[in-house]
């Protein structure tokens, strides 16, 4: 007898043999793998595909959690679409920030941004124009006070 709102294919998979301990251990060391690459990839400058490798990581390793531990993989049916068009808008929801993104035209994008190309505005950027809180910083060592006479 099978619990209220379970379909009979559920049921049926119920009553079948569940796998040995052997494949979660499998998976499992797939995982430890997958983070050791993330670290070593996160300390390796990557500036054109980190962001991409990042995300194929992630994502390599949250379907294996799902199909594997939270047992989709042994489900047919309702459970896989929901999954199927859950990757679908996780795909959209930043793919499309991204093509936005890349295709904006120059004038969008503020000067200094890190996806500009125009130089930063930085006001008081000389010495002269108050660099240091609106002083002039004056000759003396660091904690004297800047206005002090030298001797």
């Amino acid at each position: 007898m099978g619990i209220a709102n379970e379909s009979r294919q559920e049921e049926q998979n119920m009553r079948e043999e569940h796998h040995g301990a052997g494949r979660y251990w499998l998976i499992w060391g797939l995982l430890l793998v997958l983070t050791v690459v993330t670290v070593v990839t996160g300390r390796i400058h990557i500036p054109t595909w980190g962001l991409v490798l990042a995300l194929v990581i992630a994502s390599t390793k949250g379907t294996l959690v799902l199909l594997y531990f939270m047992h989709l993989a042994d489900h047919r049916g309702a459970n896989r679409l929901v999954f199927a068009v859950s990757i679908i808008f996780v795909v959209l929801m930043l793919a499309i920030p991204m093509v936005d993104l890349g295709t904006r035209f120059r004038g969008a994008t503020p000067p200094g941004s890190t996806y500009s190309d125009l130089q930063a505005i930085d006001i008081g950027a000389d010495a002269e124009e108050g660099r240091y809180g609106g002083a002039l910083r004056k000759e003396g060592k660091m904690g004297e006070e800047s206005g002090a006479p030298k001797q």
